[in-house]
């Protein structure tokens, strides 16, 4: 440990004297950092974290610890957005014909690209090159420009720009993990264009140079970009086969083993290995931060399983995370202007001391105003997605009854042929008549949740929980309620109201509303109170007169 911080201290006296006539930083411990980062770039980004004192710098020093923020920030593939103030800074303080330059150009591209400004972004990097030009010996930030280019352009559309500046940025790749990166976007971007051989072939080069070059991380990554693109082609087996082989290279902490986890329960998903599915979604819950679509998943997996309930919270707690994610995404915006104005009062304070106050004021209005857009906003999204949740939900079941339905018809079937047999099959009988007593009580659960989902059930419980001590003061529904809650219960038990009238043409509208609501399992005095009567008195003489109609045909 000790020659390895004198070996770090020699290298920082070289680079030193090396630029100490170039108007370059001479701040030893910046330059130990620098050595660091391409070997511990969390150590780096801790010590660059702990210094304090950046008033007291020099401008040259300032500059440098900026680029040497931004490259700490990036290789701990962490946001850049602290380091905006930082990075103006650097581009103000580097001249055009300053290598320098093209770093913090570089920086602040990929900055812009996560405030999802590409455009801005690609122009930065542009200019980046054309600062490299003074520095033909420099691989290393061409390299990683032309890289991300190809990704940038590759969303914009511009695909053969895209695959040029990336077959471009294979000649400045300097060894088996840089030119799997490469191989990587490569393929993303076959895959955006459909071209499916292309892209596959590309993705496999990604591995093969990642395994030759050993570095586990950049293998783990390529194994499920391979994995990720099979699933998206339609060849499950293959992208299970990579997927498996990403989750046993894992270490116990792994970074972002949870989406690896995500991967595979979504192939269980599409090869219908629900139990299987669901181990490994709840695997990718425990193990990641909270994210939205092992919800959507999990949900997907106790639809199929039958668990309507719990397919239902976890639908709505995945509209509940996307809600938030949305709203977080509104407030970057916000925040980073909270950021730059603070991190400008911080450097010029004694600048602006007379214009603290207006700032602060305008701030504070600024900041309120989008807070009450963020709320309303969020309310109607969250509204708009609920809805459309339970219409999905509300397809989903109906094409259930409709199965059920035809279940039952076609088990009533088959028992009158059997019973026209002259030698009949009691126990086939028998079998097929438990089964439909089966198919009916599902059938019967299965439109009561749904029932459940409306939003005049919560009307129907309110009169359900109302003290029911006075009959004078007990609460019943109006015309217009009724009316609505006929046409819901009448359209969630259409099937059991075809039966009825195929059984009884005599009975009337509010007879088959009556028999539907008793379906329900609320209470008599419920379903007296949902029809306008304040007792059961009414309702047991239409259910004596229904069982007269029934008894006649």
């Amino acid at each position: 440990m000790r020659s390895f911080i004198v070996n770090l201290n020699v290298i920082g006296l070289l680079a030193v004297c090396l630029f100490a006539c170039n108007h370059h930083s001479s701040n030893l411990l910046l330059y130990q950092v620098d050595s660091l980062l391409n070997v511990k770039p969390d150590s780096a980004l801790t010590v660059l974290r702990s210094i304090s004192v950046l008033d007291e710098m020099t401008e040259a020093d300032r500059a440098y610890y900026a680029l040497l923020m931004a490259e700490a920030m990036d290789k701990n593939e962490l946001p850049l957005l602290p380091c905006d103030s930082l990075l103006d800074f650097a581009l103000d303080y580097y001249g055009d014909d300053d290598k320098e330059m093209a770093v913090a150009l570089l920086y602040k591209g990929r900055l812009l690209a996560q405030m999802d400004d590409k455009k801005a972004a690609i122009e930065m990097n542009l200019k980046a090159l054309d600062v490299l030009q003074d520095y033909p010996e420099d691989t290393l930030y061409r390299s990683l420009i032309y890289s991300v280019l190809g990704l940038w352009y590759g969303d914009c559309g511009l695909y053969d720009k895209a695959l040029e500046v990336l077959n471009r940025s294979l000649y400045y790749s300097y060894n088996a993990g840089d030119t799997a990166v490469v191989y990587n976007n490569i393929g993303y971007v076959y895959t955006m264009r459909g071209k499916q051989d292309s892209a596959l072939a590309y993705q496999r080069k990604a591995v093969e140079y990642a395994e030759n070059g050993g570095d586990t991380s950049m293998m783990i990554a390529s194994w499920h970009n391979l994995s990720i693109r099979y699933r998206q082609f339609r060849e499950t087996d293959s992208a299970v086969v990579y997927a498996r082989k990403v989750l046993q290279s894992l270490s116990d902490k792994y970074p972002q083993s949870g989406l690896y986890f995500l991967n595979m329960g979504d192939l269980y998903i599409d090869l219908g290995q629900y139990d299987s599915a669901g181990y490994y979604l709840d695997k990718s819950l425990f193990l990641s931060e909270p994210q939205a679509m092992p919800y959507w998943s999990l949900a997907v997996v106790k639809a199929q399983l039958g668990n309507y309930k719990s397919a239902y919270h976890y639908l709505d707690t995945f509209v509940m995370i996307r809600d938030s994610l949305d709203a977080g995404e509104e407030l970057s915006e916000v925040q980073h202007l909270v950021y730059k104005h603070q991190t400008e009062l911080g450097i010029r304070e004694e600048q602006r001391k007379s214009r603290m106050t207006i700032g602060l004021i305008v701030f504070v209005a600024v900041v309120i105003f989008f807070v009450m857009i963020l709320v309303y906003q969020y309310r109607i999204n969250r509204k708009n997605r609920q809805e459309v949740l339970y219409q999905q939900s509300l397809e989903y079941t109906n094409d259930k009854l409709r199965t059920m339905q035809w279940r039952i018809e076609e088990n009533e079937a088959v028992i009158a042929l059997l019973r026209d047999k002259e030698n009949k099959n009691l126990d086939e009988i028998s079998k097929r008549e438990r089964l439909i007593t089966q198919l009916e009580k599902e059938k019967i659960e299965l439109q009561a949740w749904q029932f459940q989902q409306t939003p005049i059930y919560r009307k129907v419980m309110a009169l359900a929980n109302q003290d029911k001590t006075d009959k004078k003061h007990r609460m019943v529904f109006s015309t217009v309620e009724t009316d609505k809650l006929k046409k819901v219960i009448l359209g969630i038990y259409s099937t059991y109201v075809s039966s009825l009238q195929a059984k009884c043409s005599g009975l009337t509208e509010d007879d088959l509303f009556f028999l539907c609501m008793e379906q329900t399992g609320l209470s008599s005095l419920t379903v007296a109170l949902c029809l306008g009567f304040s007792d059961t008195q009414a309702i047991n003489q239409r259910r004596s007169r229904i069982k007269r109609k029934l008894s006649e045909v």
